[in-house]
């Protein structure tokens, strides 16, 4: 699969509506986190449906303010 099929997309974009992405929108980051799952799945050997599980979930982390500040060492304007 290197082209992630429609129906595929319509799940995936699913989720980002329930995260409040408007529909067009969903179905190009659906489109664009499957295509990331296939590369994934061939580089660490692990199935589709796999490393798809592994890209939401770091999307769910991510949104709940859980993962890494990238920004560590940069300062804000407010501190």
């Amino acid at each position: 699969m290197s082209v992630p099929s429609e129906s595929d997309v319509a799940t995936v974009a699913q989720y980002f509506i329930g995260m409040g992405a408007e529909d067009a929108q969903a179905k190009v980051m659906a489109h664009q986190l499957l295509k990331r799952a296939f590369q994934l799945s061939k580089e660490r050997e692990i199935n589709l449906v796999e490393a798809t599980q592994t890209l939401l979930k770091q999307i769910a982390t991510a949104r709940e303010g859980l993962a890494p500040c990238l920004d560590k060492d940069v300062k804000r304007k407010d501190d």
